[in-house]
């Protein structure tokens, strides 16, 4: 028994080397077969990322001067950031963009549109070699403060003072909130319920079911 167990010692380890070289083998030799968009998912390290030509600052500018708002965008209020995956090519050509989480179809689809015409990269590299590598990048959409200005219509007649100073109250007496949420909330009833008064509209709902930004 005691032979066994000495026996078993000396071969796990070496069992566990060939194991290891043999995967390492698979992943690097699968390089040279499949096509760059697969092998771009197999590398877990690059000796070089593909970088934008100027740098990150250059992308950015890229970015914020071709990105733009549709009409039904703005009408929706919407805003956040739009992530897209695509693949940077071994000759820095861009391909294959794909939306991986999406805040808006229209601003999707301009997302998309800016990948599609991006100048050529910097490809990455591995082992001193050009490869092809898929890439995230996210793309900011906001509003400039102007825009959220002109976007806030003015309170009607009841919310300008009855109607503000009751629903005050019951925001922070009957739901507990504090005078900045109250306040952030008061806006996002004129924005959205300006014609309503307060007794019709269900607050219990609206603050579970809605955000306030």
């Amino acid at each position: 028994m005691t032979f066994l167990k000495k026996l078993l010692n000396k071969i796990m380890p070496i069992s566990f080397l060939l194991i290891f070289i043999s995967i390492s083998g698979m992943i690097f030799s699968q390089n040279d077969t499949t096509d760059e968009k697969n092998v771009a998912r197999m590398i877990f390290s690059l000796e070089r990322a593909p970088e934008f030509v100027g740098g990150i600052k250059a992308l950015h500018a890229y970015l914020d001067s071709n990105k733009t708002y549709t009409e039904q965008a703005r009408k929706d209020s919407t805003f956040g950031t739009v992530y897209v995956n695509f693949l940077v090519t071994k000759t820095g050509g861009i391909k294959d963009p794909e939306v991986l989480r999406g805040i808006h179809p229209d601003l999707d689809s301009i997302s998309v549109a800016l990948i599609k015409n991006m100048p050529d990269w910097i490809p990455g590299e591995q082992r001193g070699q050009p490869i092809g590598v898929r890439y995230n990048l996210p793309i900011k959409f906001q509003f400039q403060m102007e825009e959220i200005k002109n976007m806030t219509p003015k309170p009607a007649k009841y919310w300008k003072k009855r109607g503000k100073r009751k629903f005050m109250k019951t925001c922070r007496e009957d739901y507990s909130k504090s005078q900045q949420e109250c306040d952030c909330w008061y806006n996002y009833i004129i924005m959205n319920y300006n014609d309503t008064k307060l007794k019709r509209l269900d607050l219990e709902w609206i603050f579970e079911h809605q955000q306030c930004k």
